[in-house]
């Protein structure tokens, strides 16, 4: 039975970066496009890249753990891990949440794999929220999730400029049950299937599996765009209009209107999309934080946004917080948060 009165708060959050980067230097080098193309139309000052250590399920667990440091939570006390980041990881087929589990000594949780693509923080949020109101054995639960998938961008398709500021990174969270700090509200979600295959990895899966006759091909090693100019088109004509949407969605389930939103943090995107945005939900620039240090960690964004902006006072206590996102497939995804 679902209790509408009990409150979920986040306790705090954990991050992971990596030792490497490329700056908006390396990646005009390694595209061809020009540095300032890149620094400021792209929104790109640098971005990280995975070392040999730097695992997709050893970053989700690293920022668990920094996540557990911060916070004095004892995993034992975790009750849920929804891993929530990208599912391309050191294994084909790989339970990362297990992973998550088993190294941080959560003895006493179980866990689970979800993957909403890059709206997933704010997916897995609403599950933990919804799993503490409606069970009442959870009251502590993680959200964690690595994500690398910049091993998959390729510098020298000129169609997939959009994600050149793919990046690499762990992030963490845990919530908290009657937690009143950063209390999670409600989100909203908007979804359009006809993108499902718009934009995939061609090779390595049971449709076109390597070979040793392909295995050489760089094609189907990458991110690949099926009709460039149309999905250009199409998703361009409905992607801002159903982030504002999805964005007041999520504030009317909450009892607001988007006049109450204090701060937004959205997924890293060109600048010109990201103050696009802003203007349409009536918010000032200076109510956002632009990850233009840590490009474009996928589900992670969200989590990376909050932390550094709290990190930086640009929150304060009471703000109402929209969090902003979109995954391939693709959907449009908004949760709110009260500081």
């Amino acid at each position: 039975m679902i209790n509408n009165s009990i409150s979920c708060g986040i306790l705090g959050f954990g991050l992971y970066f990596p030792d490497h980067v490329r700056t908006y230097k390396d990646i005009a080098a390694l595209s061809g496009l020009p540095e300032d193309v890149v620094h400021n139309k792209l929104g790109i000052n640098q971005t990280y890249y995975p070392g040999e250590k730097d695992q997709t399920s050893d970053m989700a667990v690293w920022a668990a753990q920094d996540c557990l440091r911060k916070t004095g939570v004892d995993p034992s006390d975790i009750d849920l891990i929804i891993y929530f980041g990208e599912n391309y990881a050191e294994y084909p087929i790989f339970s990362m949440g297990a992973k998550v589990q088993g190294s941080i000594g959560a003895v006493n949780s179980w866990y689970y794999d979800m993957d909403c693509k890059c709206g997933s923080c704010i997916v897995a949020m609403d599950q933990a929220k919804k799993y503490m109101m409606c069970d009442r054995d959870i009251n502590t639960v993680m959200i964690a999730a690595g994500y690398r998938n910049v091993d998959k961008v390729d510098y020298r398709d000129p169609s997939l400029t959009f994600i050149y500021d793919v990046s690499c990174a762990g992030a963490a969270a845990i919530l908290k049950k009657g937690h009143e700090r950063r209390v999670v509200l409600e989100s909203a979600n908007l979804a359009d299937g006809r993108f499902a295959e718009a934009i995939v990895i061609p090779g390595g899966g049971s449709k076109t599996p390597f070979t040793p006759q392909n295995i050489a091909d760089d094609y189907l090693k990458y991110f690949r765009l099926a009709d460039p100019s149309k999905f250009r088109e199409e998703l361009g004509a409905v992607t801002m209009q159903n982030l504002a949407r999805v964005t007041k969605m999520a504030c009317a389930k909450s009892g607001l209107s988007i006049s109450d939103v204090d701060f937004v943090c959205p997924l890293h995107m060109k600048p010109s999309a990201h103050c696009q945005l802003l203007t349409d939900l009536g918010v000032a620039v200076e109510q956002s934080f632009y990850l233009s240090d840590f490009g474009h960690t996928g589900q992670l964004d969200a989590l990376i946004s909050m932390q550094i902006a709290d990190e930086k006072k640009l929150i304060q206590e009471g703000d109402v917080v929209a969090l902003v996102a979109m995954g391939l497939g693709y959907n449009w995804t908004s949760g709110i948060v009260r500081w």
